[in-house]
């Protein structure tokens, strides 16, 4: 489905002509239209829950850490980058993390007053920081991989391996629709 057909209303059902030019009768042409708005409905709802995800991804955006110590979603985005790169200056995990630079140095002045990260000097161009996680902060990212995993697994774990690549490749498509707008 093209992005402009996604967001162009469908007919109601019925607000076709039944049948017209086809020979068919409006009786055999009912399970057609019921089918179609079975699928109108569908489409709506599948809307309806991707903005609920949206707005709940949000929410997480913004919330704060609960409790003092607590680390903020954006912080782990970057911590989980660390983890991945190993060290990266500020420039590459604030686009890999996809922060603006500004977020992510007061993140990682926060972060290295925990003890979560460290900053060194390039030893080959002084003006290069490149950044890590410190032991602590891999124990925190391994705490929350694991609370992360057990709620992921609690939640999904009824779910067919079929549903699972469907909803995969579906979701897929909504981003290619949403990067097309």
């Amino acid at each position: 489905m093209t992005p402009a057909a996604a967001t162009e209303p469908r007919p109601a059902p019925g607000a076709e002509q039944v049948g017209a030019g086809t020979g068919a009768t409006p009786a055999a042409s009912a399970p057609a239209a019921s089918a179609a708005g079975a699928r109108e409905q569908l489409d709506g709802d599948i809307r309806a829950a991707f903005t609920e995800l949206l707005a709940a991804e949000r929410r997480l955006r913004s919330r704060k850490s609960e409790r003092e110590g607590s680390l903020s979603y954006s912080q782990v985005r970057a911590l989980f980058v660390l983890e991945r790169e190993e060290r990266a200056t500020a420039g590459q995990l604030a686009k890999a993390a996809e922060l603006t630079p500004g977020t992510v140095t007061a993140l990682l002045d926060q972060l290295e007053r925990e003890g979560m990260v460290e900053r060194t000097r390039s030893t080959d161009d002084r003006r290069l920081v490149f950044v890590s996680l410190t032991p602590a902060g891999q124990a925190e990212l391994a705490q929350k991989r694991a609370r992360w995993t057990s709620m992921w697994e609690d939640a999904m774990g009824d779910v067919s391996d079929a549903e699972l690549k469907t909803t995969r490749d579906v979701m897929r498509r909504m981003v290619r629709v949403l990067d097309t707008l």
